[in-house]
């Protein structure tokens, strides 16, 4: 007799034991067909139903505006996903699609998981929580000027959380969103706020901490009302901020510069009797202030009604300086008060913007500005009305 080979030692004990089993289990009949096709239908509809029509997106602001930088078109706003379900999904990829005036695709473009790091990782949170609410940043914020905005179609997919990286044809659900951008060309001829030789420390460009503002709060949404402004400072021939110890705010090019309105109107809100904060062991001091005395960290300001719906801010102003009182009208050119250190700043400057009520809640609009010159090297370029944005270099006077 053969021996067995290695590795067979024992299997006919072990094809004995399975047909014993076969046999000692009973036949899994129609009842027990229709409750494992009923389980596997309950399992699907309960995951389905927490995905597919309860992700919905909208977007904020609404409408959406376009801002124009040279041949540029740039919209600026969020797009706000909603999971009603009780599952967590996390976003696979982000899609827009432009139509022109008669319904033709024009251009389509996406974000997805293929990659390492993929596109889509640049999002710094992609996951909506369940019954729970995602801001998103627009990814697609600039166009080319040639481009016809007639329709925006965004498109989000989403997947478990759970499945694995990339998943790229696969999603458990779709939400997508259509609008119409309106352009907005501004309705005051402003000038800039400040004379002399500018830069802008912080703008509304993507990477701005004013565009980056998180309007979900748990169950609340609010406005993101810096959407569209700038922090401008004062700099020297050099492209420097200050001279000296940095933590000495009289040693800032900035502070203690005169602020001037951008364009005539009524005085809609002014306060001047907020601390200052200062430098102490090389960080910054927060005075204690009243409670409700400054709730929006303005610091001191003036708020300038300019009768057409839209109102300019002009926040962080040093104590004693304001000029103006509330009623008063005010001329282009007429000065407000200075630069100071008052209210959400950790350096001199002055944080301006424009937006569609007199309380600092509202909607930011977008602003440009006349006769000024953008600084480019050794060069100036002279700007009859045109956007300013971060990281620009600029020239203002109102001497014209």
């Amino acid at each position: 007799m053969t021996a067995p080979l290695k590795g067979m030692v024992g299997s006919s004990s072990r094809d004995a034991r399975a047909a014993k089993a076969r046999a000692g289990r009973k036949p899994f009949g129609l009842t027990g067909l229709l409750l494992r096709i009923g389980l596997m239908v309950l399992w699907a509809t309960t995951f389905s139903g927490a995905v597919a029509g309860q992700v919905t997106v909208s977007v904020q602001p609404d409408p959406v505006f376009i801002e124009i930088r040279g041949t540029e078109q740039r919209v600026n706003f969020d797009l706000l996903l909603h999971n009603a379900g009780p599952h967590a999904l996390r976003i696979n990829k982000i899609q827009v699609s432009v139509y022109d005036s008669l319904g033709a695709l024009a251009y389509r473009r996406y974000l997805d998981e293929n990659g390492r790091p993929s596109g889509i990782a640049t999002l710094p949170n992609r996951i909506v929580p369940a019954s729970g609410w995602l801001d998103v940043f627009n990814p697609f914020y600039a166009f080319a000027g040639e481009m016809p905005l007639a329709r925006l179609q965004y498109e989000v997919f989403l997947e478990s959380p759970d499945e694995p990286e990339p998943n790229l044809l696969n999603f458990t659900s779709k939400a997508q969103v259509e609008f119409t951008p309106q352009p907005y060309a501004g309705k005051t001829d402003l000038k800039l706020p400040l004379q002399g030789r500018l830069y802008v420390f912080d703008g509304h460009d993507f990477y701005a901490h004013h565009r980056r503002q998180n309007v979900v709060h748990g169950p609340r949404l609010t406005r993101n009302s810096v959407r569209f402004a700038y922090d401008f400072m004062i700099t020297n021939g050099l492209g420097e901020l200050y001279h000296g110890d940095r933590f000495e705010k009289r040693n800032w090019y900035s502070y203690g510069a005169p602020i001037f309105a951008p364009a005539a109107g009524v005085v809609a809100d002014v306060q001047d009797g907020i601390q200052e904060n200062s430098y102490h062991a090389q960080r910054m001091a927060y005075p204690v202030l009243p409670e409700g005395l400054d709730p929006g960290g303005m610091g001191n300001h003036v708020v300038i009604d300019h009768l057409n719906g839209e109102f300019s801010f002009l926040l962080h102003l040093c104590t004693g300086s304001v000029t103006v009182t509330k009623g008063e009208h005010v001329e282009r050119g007429q000065r407000l008060g200075a630069i100071g250190l008052s209210g959400d700043t950790f350096v001199p400057h002055l944080h301006y913007t424009v937006l569609d009520g007199p309380a600092y809640t509202g909607n930011g609009l977008p602003s440009y500005f006349s006769r000024f010159g953008r600084v480019l090297g050794t060069k100036s370029v002279w700007i009859q009305r045109g956007q300013v944005d971060s990281g620009d270099l600029l020239e203002n006077s109102f001497d014209e």
